[in-house]
């Protein structure tokens, strides 16, 4: 059963779809990305998932379980950290804490509330007004895990946050996963998405561009990159390679056919080269071609 489970759902503000027919699922202990430009609808989802706006269309199930009808029930299990943190300025950082631990009628764990602010250098006696970006989303960030929950939904998590706090972030998300909690994070980061996500989404404009699975996706599709005065283009393209881009010293190609003939062209052609690199595909290519593809169609 899904953890995430949304059908042909949609916003529209006045005439303007914000996110139009849009179905995804999202299944148990899952780390699952969604990704896509500024004003794509990624908030706009998540919000609809965890009915903080209502949607016009579609069906949207958590846990097996329609929403909003079982809104309260759902909530209990659920994470939340906003792409824009907003708590109330004067009140301490222990204090929130403390009150979404009333929210979900738990006891203080100190020792568990000890290793997040250890985690995390958070100081729980600064009021939050006093805070920078990078350290209300770490408070953000413990208040959505101090409760346990089973799904996270996590919204620009790493904004603000510096190197070594991503690094612990994703740590320990990767903790979370193992113990079977389910992630659904959007980021601008494709790279995170890359390292961290077994499952990604793509959108744009409201619309559900694809979705890929990153454990698969990339190891097959090569990216060739050809430097030099003389080009092999046409050679190229014989052996089944797609040229992508073409300057006057470099052409970058992508290719998804057999290696034997490819080395083979490459070896032939090395005297005439200056330099050949071969990589597997990344999901920054991958981001581009969709996206493109995509704006091709609708020339």
């Amino acid at each position: 059963m899904p953890v995430i489970e949304l059908r042909h759902i949609s916003k529209y503000f006045g005439k303007f779809a914000a996110v139009k027919d849009l179905s995804l699922t999202v299944e148990p202990g899952e780390l699952f990305g969604f990704i896509g430009p500024n004003g794509a609808g990624k908030s706009t989802t998540m919000n609809m998932t965890l009915n903080f706006i209502k949607h016009n269309g579609g069906n949207i199930k958590l846990f097996g379980k329609d929403m909003p009808g079982a809104d309260v029930a759902v909530k209990k299990r659920i994470g939340y950290v906003p792409s824009d943190v907003r708590f109330y300025p004067q009140l301490r950082v222990h204090d929130l804490i403390r009150y979404t631990l009333d929210f979900h009628h738990l006891d203080e764990d100190k020792e568990e509330l000890k290793k997040y602010c250890k985690l995390f250098d958070i100081d729980l006696k600064k009021k939050f007004g006093e805070l920078s970006l990078g350290n209300k989303k770490k408070v953000a960030i413990v208040c959505a895990m101090i409760h346990n929950p089973e799904l996270l939904i996590l919204d620009e998590p790493t904004n603000g946050l510096d190197p070594l706090m991503h690094a612990r972030l994703f740590r320990l998300l990767k903790e979370k996963q193992k113990q079977g909690v389910t992630v659904f994070l959007s980021s601008h980061n494709l790279k995170e998405v890359e390292d961290y996500c077994s499952k990604v989404a793509f959108i744009k404009a409201g619309h559900l561009v694809g979705v890929e699975d990153l454990t698969t996706i990339n190891k097959k599709v090569k990216i060739i990159t050809l430097q030099g005065a003389s080009l092999p283009i046409e050679r190229m393209e014989a052996i089944g390679a797609q040229c992508i881009r073409h300057g006057e010293r470099e052409a970058r190609f992508v290719y998804e056919k057999e290696l034997a003939p490819l080395f083979a062209l490459l070896s032939e052609l090395s005297h005439d080269l200056d330099d050949v690199t071969v990589d597997n595909r990344d999901l920054e290519e991958q981001f581009m071609s969709m996206y493109e593809n995509q704006e091709a169609e609708r020339v």
